[in-house]
């Protein structure tokens, strides 16, 4: 397998270009290779980043609205879209210019007109160095046996969201949760078992979720997390106690348990009006977590803070 080849396995590209010459121009040259989709707005680009993330996004400087340059702006001052790198096109050649795209947070930018093999070699360049370095972060940030985020992850992840939330004046959802009797589950079916039994919880949980913002994690042993970012206590009482259906409604075997399967207790707490005091916000859901096993398990309970 090719260099190209290897880069086009899970590239989607996002052209942001509102002449349709150019559009097409960027389309026909790349689409044989990667995925790609288009908008013609700075605006629709941002709001397409939240729902999903591209791999490489190619920007027009010039375009109605906001320009490329403060959207790529926008881009980079949001935790969620940051890492997307963004490749400048333009018909600008003015070095002050080249020095604004760079000072907006680009990886690179072609002139117009361009070379659709120079393109190519850019943009292949480019997905390359984001595969490797989306790796590198995912063996850094994954827990090797769930394939989900771990506490590293989840420790930067959650401080990024509560700045957002003060900022924006936003809520904040957390969610801790804990496999009920875990322990007796590893001393009657064995380790290899409990890893099993944790696979499939963290499977259940990240299925739980659908929003790009959303993240699960495994937060030490048989304990998890979930951030829920512009969630307001309604909504993280909801999933909290869907969650507890659903692990429930897995049945696996657990005889040690009081209820004879593998259950969850959950504790959750929500922020309303944004606080960058992520200690006191896990303590918080930390609380209602022994609250909720104390009083008997396979429960959750959640509060505003």
């Amino acid at each position: 397998m090719g260099r190209d080849e290897l880069s086009s396995t899970r590239s989607l590209i996002l052209l942001v270009e509102d002449d349709d010459i150019s559009a097409l121009i960027c389309t026909q040259s790349l689409s044989d290779t990667y995925y790609t989709e288009r908008v013609t707005n700075g605006r629709t680009a941002i709001e397409y980043c939240q729902i999903k993330s591209p791999d490489l996004i190619l920007m027009d400087i010039n375009m109605p609205g906001i320009s490329g340059l403060e959207t790529c702006k926008m881009l980079k001052s949001n935790p969620v879209t940051q890492n997307i790198p963004v490749m400048f096109i333009t018909a600008h050649s003015d070095p002050l210019i080249e020095d604004q795209c760079w000072d907006a947070g680009c990886v690179d930018f072609i002139n117009k007109p361009f070379s659709v093999k120079t393109l190519r070699h850019r943009v292949n360049a480019h997905l390359t160095v984001k595969q490797l370095t989306d790796e590198l972060k995912r063996l850094a940030t994954y827990d090797g046996l769930t394939n989900i985020p771990n506490r590293f992850f989840f420790d930067g992840y959650f401080l990024e969201q509560a700045k957002l939330a003060a900022r924006l004046q936003s809520s904040l959802g957390l969610l801790m949760i804990d496999i009920d009797y875990f322990k007796q589950y590893n001393d009657t079916y064995g380790h290899l078992k409990g890893d099993e039994c944790l696979k499939v919880v963290a499977k259940t949980l990240s299925e739980s979720v659908e929003r790009p913002t959303d993240c699960v994690a495994r937060y030490g042993g048989e304990e998890f997390v979930i951030v829920l970012p512009n969630t307001n206590l309604e909504g993280v009482k909801f999933l909290a106690e869907k969650l507890v259906a659903d692990i429930a409604a897995l049945s696996l075997p657990h005889s040690s348990s009081a209820f004879d399967k593998v259950t969850v207790s959950i504790g959750g707490t929500v922020i309303e009006q944004g606080s960058q005091d992520v200690k006191k916000v896990i303590a918080r859901s930390d609380k209602n977590l022994y609250q909720a096993k104390n009083s008997g398990r396979n429960k959750a309970i959640t509060t505003k803070d």
